[in-house]
C-alpha cells in the first residue's frame, strides 16, 4: 500500500479527486465499496465532517445533494512556518509534491490520524519550495484562519426558510440540558424549540419560534435553538495557556466555524473528556469563533 494511502478516507479522498463531483448517491456507493457496507448509517458524521472541516470537500447540509472536491492548496497555519495540503489529491500528486519540498530544502511529513485523512504538513519551506509548489499549480493561502474568522457568518434564524413540513407520528426534540434529541409523539404540542424529523436519507430540522418555524441545518439549529433561550455559557471554553478552543462534544459546529478552527493547527481536534479540542488556535481567533456561535466563553 502507498505510504500515503492509509485509510478509507484517504481512498475516497482520492476517488472523489478524480471525479471531481459526486451526487449523494454516488457518494454512499463509494462508501459502501469501500468499507463493505459496514458504514451505511454513519456518512455524515464519520466521512463527511474529518474531510470537510479539514478544507478537502465542500457540501451544502441543506439540501445534501452533492459533494464537491476543493481544489489543492497550501494554508499557512497558525503555527510559525508549517503550512497543511488540503483539497484534492492523488498518490502520484503527493509524490510530485514531496519531490519539489525535498528537492528545495523543505521538509514533508506525513502523519497517520486513525478518524481522518493523512494530514502532509510542509515546514521549513524556502523561497525556491513555494515557487516549485505554485509550478504545480497549488495555490497558497496565507493566514487563512484570521482571515476568515474576519468574516465567519451568524446567520439569524429569519436568515433561513419558511417550512409548512408536517410532523409524522414521531420525532425529536432537542433537548437544552442533555444536547440530544427526545423522542416525542404528535400529539403532544410543538412549542417554540428545535426538532428533528427522520427522513429517508438526512434527516430534516425544523426550529419553531412563536407563529413560525423555519427549516434550518442541524448545527446552525443547535446553537440558535441555545441562544434562543438565553443559553451562551458552559459549552464553549478556551485554555489559554494551549491555545485550546473547546466545545461541549454532543453539540455540532458549522462546517465553516470547525474548518476555520481546524486549519489553525491543520490537525483534526480531539475530543478530551467532555469536549472537542481545537489545537493551536490563537485567542482573537478563538474569540470570534465562539461569537460566530452566539456565545459567551469562558478562559481557564
Amino acid at each position: 500500500m502507498n505510504e500515503m494511502e492509509n485509510n478509507v478516507f484517504d481512498k475516497l479522498l482520492y476517488y472523489l479527486s478524480h471525479e471531481s463531483e459526486l451526487s449523494w448517491e454516488k457518494f454512499k456507493d463509494a462508501i459502501d465499496r469501500l468499507t463493505d457496507n459496514q458504514s451505511r448509517f454513519e456518512y455524515p458524521s464519520t466521512y463527511l465532517k474529518p474531510l470537510g472541516r479539514l478544507g478537502h470537500l465542500d457540501f451544502d447540509p441543506m439540501p445534501l445533494s452533492r459533494i464537491v472536491a476543493t481544489p489543492t492548496a497550501l494554508v499557512e497555519t497558525a503555527v510559525e512556518n508549517h503550512y497543511v495540503l488540503v483539497g484534492s489529491r492523488t498518490p502520484d500528486f503527493l509524490m510530485n509534491i514531496k519531490k519539489c519540498v525535498s528537492d528545495t530544502g523543505g521538509n514533508f511529513e506525513v502523519i497517520s490520524e486513525q478518524y481522518g485523512p493523512t494530514t502532509i504538513m510542509l515546514s521549513g519551506l524556502t523561497e525556491a519550495s513555494f515557487a516549485e509548489i505554485e509550478s504545480l499549480g497549488i495555490h497558497i493561502s496565507l493566514a487563512f484562519s484570521a482571515k476568515l474568522s474576519d468574516v465567519l457568518p451568524s446567520p439569524k434564524y429569519s436568515s433561513f426558510p419558511r417550512s409548512e413540513t408536517a410532523f409524522p407520528g414521531r420525532f425529536g426534540k432537542f433537548n437544552l440540558s442533555t444536547l440530544e434529541y427526545d423522542k416525542r409523539s404528535n400529539n403532544l404540542r410543538i412549542n417554540n424549540g428545535l426538532y428533528e424529523i427522520p427522513r429517508y436519507g438526512p434527516d430534516v430540522y425544523i426550529l419553531k419560534s412563536g407563529a413560525f418555524q423555519r427549516r434550518v441545518p442541524r448545527d446552525w439549529g443547535e446553537w440558535l435553538t441555545l441562544s434562543m433561550f438565553g443559553k451562551k455559557t458552559g459549552f464553549i471554553s478556551y485554555k489559554e495557556s494551549s491555545q485550546t478552543w473547546r466545545v461541549r462534544n454532543k453539540l455540532h459546529v458549522p462546517l465553516i466555524v470547525d474548518r476555520c478552527a481546524t486549519l489553525c493547527s491543520g490537525y483534526p481536534p480531539r475530543l478530551i473528556g467532555n469536549f472537542v479540542c481545537y489545537s493551536d488556535v490563537p485567542v482573537g481567533i478563538a474569540y470570534r469563533l465562539t461569537k460566530s456561535l452566539y456565545q459567551d466563553w469562558e478562559v481557564v
